[in-house]
Formats: C-alpha cells, structure tokens, sequence
C-alpha cells in the first residue's frame, strides 16, 4: 500500500472515527418485536432504563410485534447502521428463515451481535385439578390415547409450542397443540382445564403457581430454578435429553462501526451486571448471562441449529 492509498484510507475513516467519539449524541430507540408485558419486553425495559443512565441518552423502547419477530426486525433494518437503533433477537426468532423462505432472511448478514442478555425458561404446567400427576403419566396418557390430550401455547412457532413439538418428538407421542392468538387466554383455558397441558414460560407461570391456579411438573432447563427451588427439572423426572431455554439478546444492524459496538456491549453489560437489574430479573426466572460480542454471535449460531432442527422435525409452518 502506498502513501496515496494510506492516506484515502484515513480519510475514509475520519467519519466513522468522529461519530464513534461522540457517540451517542441523541436518543437510542430498541426495538422489541413483542408486545408489552412479554418477558422480552420487561427485560428490554429493565435494561434500558439502566443503560440510559450510563449511555447518558435515553434508551426508548418501541414495540413493533409480529411475523415471528420479523416485523420489527425489517423497522430496525431500516434505519442506519449508527448504533441509534437496536434490536432485540430472540430465540423465537430464529425459526423465521425456516417460516418465510422468500425473505431469504439471514440474520449474520444483517444482525451485528452487540451482547447477550438473559435466558429464560418453561416450566411444565397443569391445571391443579388435574389427575395428571408427572411427565411420565403425560406419557403414558398419550401413547394409551394417541390425540386425546392437548398442549397450549401462546402461538403457533413461539417457545411454548416447539417445546411441546420436542416433548413428542422425544416420548414419541401424539399431542393436540392448540395455539392461542393471545398468551392470557392461552393461561386462562389452561386453568379452566380446558387444556390439559402447556410448558408456560416461567415468568407468566410463577404467579399461577404461586396462586394456587396451575401445578408444575418440571422445568424445562438444566438445573432448577431459585424461584420454584421445589419444582425439578425434565432430566431430574428421566427425560435426560429434554433441555430447553430461551435467549433475548441485543444486536445493531450490520455495518455498524466497531467502536460504537464495543461501547454498546459495555454499556450492556455493566447493566446486567448491576445488582438493580438482576434484583428485578431474578423473581421473573430471567437468568442474566453477559457475553462479548464474539460470544453472543457463537450463540445465535448454535441456538438456530437447535431451533430450526425442532422446528424441521415438527413441520412448523407459518399461519
């Protein structure tokens, strides 16, 4: 490289330089692809308010749901990649490419990994009349009367539908799923009984259980929760392999300049690290695991594979 060449190269860095050292100059919109209240957007919420403080800018949460997260995905695209807009990817998400194949959407090619946030967790539910007493009377239930139990979910493709594809996948039993379009009437059939089973996300389960409303089997991770210390997990009750849990993680659009990027994943994780913020996470079962760019992007890779094999397996298609 010459002296010509080198000097192009500064000058085409000086813009990318200059704003990363006044970064951020205004306000940070996140983006959540869920509706208000989900775990997602309680987390996002949590978390902005912390980095608003040390950002010194305000983090605004906008919630743009639908299509699997997609929608606000192509909102977040849309904008530049300066780092004034985040996203929040979670692992509901990524059976998206297998849902839309026409999207060609290829969340490394658009997505710059900035930080891991929390995992959550299912916790296998009943209505507390039930006769069913563990999974393995699920089990037994259903093989001796393939289709005359149903599972509930909040939607067609969310956590709680593919965790109950990978129960029959794994018993080799046959289950009616019956998908909610809102999460609440999904929770509130399941208490009337009118559902025999759901693997709730935790955080919506704890209030249940602790209201005496659903009884819980199992959780779906690989060690119990401090919140239902009393409740086992999957492997504990013999299914060894059944181990699930969620992600919600914070990316910026591709291109985004590096620096802006590390100061994101810093700002990040000081948040999570506080104990203000794992004060308000930890009775939600929102598991805090902070992570480096680098390992977050080594995440999303082997959590899609995960995914989309369940997702495969099961035929999920879009509604």
């Amino acid at each position: 490289m010459n002296s010509i060449q080198r000097a192009l190269l500064l000058l085409c860095a000086l813009p990318v330089w200059a704003a990363a050292q006044t970064y951020p100059s205004k306000p940070i919109r996140m983006v959540v692809p869920w509706p208000p209240g989900t775990p997602a957007d309680v987390t996002g919420r949590v978390v902005a308010e912390r980095m608003s403080a040390g950002l010194g800018q305000a983090v605004v949460v906008e919630n743009k749901p639908g299509a699997a997260g997609t929608i606000g995905m192509a909102a977040a695209l849309r904008q530049p990649a300066d780092g004034y807009t985040l996203y929040m990817l979670s692992s509901a998400s990524l059976v998206a490419p297998m849902l839309f194949p026409s999207q060609s959407i290829d969340f490394n090619k658009s997505l710059q990994p900035v930080g891991m946030m929390v995992w959550s967790y299912n916790v296998l539910v009943v209505p507390t009349s039930s006769a069913l007493k563990d999974p393995k009377d699920i089990v037994q239930t259903a093989k001796a009367k393939p289709d005359s139990l149903s599972f509930a979910s909040g939607g067609n493709r969310t956590p709680a539908h593919l965790a109950g594809e990978l129960f029959k996948q794994q018993t080799g039993t046959s289950t009616a799923h019956v998908p909610y379009n809102q999460f609440s009437m999904a929770i509130g059939d399941l208490i009337a009984d009118r559902t025999n089973f759901m693997f709730l996300t935790a955080s919506a389960a704890i209030p249940q259980i602790q209201g005496n409303k659903l009884r819980p089997m199992a959780v779906t991770g690989s060690h119990r929760l401090p919140v239902l210390k009393d409740v086992p997990t999957m492997a504990e009750q013999g299914f060894g392999d059944f181990v699930l849990r969620s992600f919600d993680g914070m990316t910026v659009k591709a291109g985004t300049p590096k620096p802006i990027v590390e100061r994101l994943n810093s700002e990040l994780n000081k948040a999570l690290n506080s104990a203000e913020v794992r004060e308000r996470l930890m009775p939600l079962a929102l598991e805090v695991d902070a992570m480096t760019p680098a390992g977050f992007g080594q995440t999303i890779a082997s959590e899609s594979d995960k995914w989309l094999r369940i997702g495969r397996s099961a035929q999920i298609k879009a509604d």
